[in-house]
Formats: C-alpha cells, structure tokens, sequence
C-alpha cells in the first residue's frame, strides 16, 4: 500500500493519493506530507474517520473525505503540531513540492 493511500473497511476500496483522477469532482482534498509527518496522532483524535495508524507510526488517511467530515479534517489539519496537514477543493491540483526537494 502506497503512504496516504486507504484501505478503509466501509469501502473495501483502495484510494492512491497520488491519483488525481481518482478524486471526486468536487467536495475536499486532503494531501499530508508524510516527511513531515511525526506521527503525534493529534489528527487520529481530531478525525477518527479520516486519519488513523497502521502500527505504531504508519499513517493512513482518507485523502478524499466525505463532506460531512470537513470540520474533523480542518480540525485535524489545526491540531497537526508540524503543520503537515493540506486541505483543499478536489477540483485543485494536488501541492507540490517546492523544487529541490524531495
């Protein structure tokens, strides 16, 4: 499984984050750089239906919630301590990295 990618059980679907295509024609984007990430978990507790661990420190999230989620995820996103949480409309581009980095 990619990271950021999600294998919730309600679904039983497979989400690639990466996928632009894969996304919804409206509604939210969620992107988490995960080189950032520090794995605290203040998203897990904030949107427990969007974010949680796979073992100790692998996270997975929902990169395209449903709407009703969308006061959780920005939640999440205000309660990350490393500010690794993106949000933004599905119609977006996904953020890129700034040049240089990987």
């Amino acid at each position: 499984m990619l990271p950021g990618s999600t294998d919730f059980p309600d679904t039983g679907a497979v989400a690639d984050a990466t996928d632009p295509a894969a996304s919804p024609p409206d509604g939210l984007r969620l992107v988490v750089d995960l080189n950032r990430c520090q794995s605290y978990g203040q998203c897990v507790y904030a949107a427990p239906t969007v974010f949680r661990f796979h073992g100790e420190e692998a996270l997975e999230y929902d990169y395209a919630p449903a709407p009703g989620a969308r006061r959780e995820v920005e939640r999440a996103a205000a309660a990350c301590p490393v500010q690794a949480i993106t949000l933004g409309r599905a119609t977006e581009p996904a953020p890129r990295a700034p040049e240089g980095v990987r």
